[in-house]
């Protein structure tokens, strides 16, 4: 599989009809004869692949739902972007469908795909009916091939405001902006990984990246220096705060699934002694596409902390090595220990 970051840019899909746009429960294709569109196919159960059969008929027989390997409430995904928040139900509606042919061959689709994903992948045979439901809620982003040169700090998604951002004597002096932008503090910056057993055998290791004020301002003026455009900072850039972008475990196939960051907090100590919500939070879309064409999507998370908060859960932890806490729904995947080397790079000491 190969990864493809992308742009969070929500663009309309041409249905082949109105009866196909309102499928959210792919129980009802169950019996239904569906024509096969340009996509592979495998015998059931493997990954051996089967490209042979695109504007072919088939009946679908069966399907087997997607299990989430973790439980996100209703509350968390109030709280996401509604393009994370479609993409996320999406795949809680996704199912393997398992299709039979007209000479007895049966077929299944190699992975599980969502609703938003059933018009790329089949059309409904001529004087096939759906019972009518509701509109689809889920709609698909559109990838893009370029992979970031720099670490990943831009903005891909309107962010999202929990608590109320830190006061104006939080920010940069204009000195201090001018430094970093000339790329003083560049590389004030960190990245931790999960090397635990499980989590380096996937094709994405969990990790971490710390990103101080500085260094997010002097990142953003190189990649716009080497795009030939103007880098003119926000309010919001120049706050004194702590820039965290979490990605989850991504396994080494499309059927292993990948994780969906949906929260990051601040923790003193294990048994969360202190406890300290970020002030932004902003989804990032992850897309995974194996040679075959089948994708999963997934959600990386950027969170902004002031430095205020940062420091209160550093002075309260044991030695003053405070953790970093991500969360895939209500499921704690990880905590981080930000260690005194760490707090060096980010010259938090």
């Amino acid at each position: 599989m190969k990864k493809v970051f992308v742009m969070v840019v929500i663009i309309a899909i041409a249905c082949f009809g109105q009866e196909q746009s309102s499928i959210q429960d792919f129980n009802v294709l169950v019996g239904k004869q569906v024509i096969v569109q340009r996509i592979p196919l495998c015998q059931p159960g493997t990954y051996t692949t089967v490209l042979t059969h695109s504007g072919k008929q088939a009946t679908v027989v069966s399907l087997k739902p997607f299990k989430l390997p973790y439980p996100i409430s209703q509350a968390v995904l109030d709280r996401m972007q509604p393009s994370a928040r479609a993409m996320i139900q999406d795949q809680m509606k996704a199912a393997t469908l398992l299709l039979q042919f007209d000479d007895g061959t049966k077929l299944d689709t190699c992975a599980p795909i969502g609703p938003s994903k059933f018009s790329d992948s089949f059309e409904l045979a001529p004087g096939q009916t759906l019972p009518p439901s509701s509109p689809s809620v889920a709609t698909a982003p559109t990838p893009s091939p370029t992979p970031a040169p720099t670490p990943n700090v831009v903005a891909t998604a309107s962010p999202v405001t929990t608590t109320n951002p830190p006061p104006a004597a939080g920010m940069l002096s204009d000195e201090e902006v001018k430094l970093a932008l000339e790329g003083k503090g560049k590389d004030h910056w960190v990245l931790i990984q999960d090397m635990g057993l499980m989590a380096a055998q996937g094709n994405q290791v969990p990790t971490i990246s710390l990103f101080m004020p500085e260094a997010v301002l002097g990142i953003q003026a190189q990649l716009a220096k080497k795009q030939f455009t103007h880098y003119q900072p926000t309010e919001e850039d120049k706050r004194k705060s702590l820039m965290v972008v979490a990605h989850g475990y991504a396994g080494k196939t499309i059927a292993e699934g990948c994780t969906s960051i949906t929260r990051i907090v601040l923790l003193s100590d294990s048994s969360g002694g202190i406890v300290k919500e970020a002030y932004l939070t902003e989804p990032l879309s992850e897309t995974w596409r194996n040679g075959f064409g089948a994708t999963n999507e997934c959600q990386a998370l950027r969170a902004k902390f002031s430095l205020d908060d940062v420091q209160t859960v550093r002075q309260a932890a044991p030695n003053g090595e405070f953790l970093v806490a991500v969360f895939s729904g209500s499921v704690n995947t990880k905590m981080y220990k930000i260690k005194k080397k760490h707090q060096s790079k980010l010259t938090l000491e």
